[in-house]
């Protein structure tokens, strides 16, 4: 999963969360964009900490 900000990956990363790798921003060459492994526990932090509220994916069968 990508994420733009560096202060929230900051705190995914204090949360327990493994950055996987870094690129630059493919738009502003000034810019980082942080890789995580996704997981659903990653994308509940996400919400938390953005003040979103985390909606369950459906099981695909």
């Amino acid at each position: 999963m990508r994420v733009y900000k560096k202060q929230l990956m900051i705190e995914l990363v204090r949360l327990g969360h493994d950055l996987h790798h870094t690129e630059r921003n493919k738009n502003n060459r000034k810019l980082q964009v942080y890789f995580f492994e996704d997981s659903e526990q990653l994308e509940r932090d996400i919400a938390k900490l953005t003040g979103h509220e985390y909606v369950e994916k459906a099981h695909e069968n």
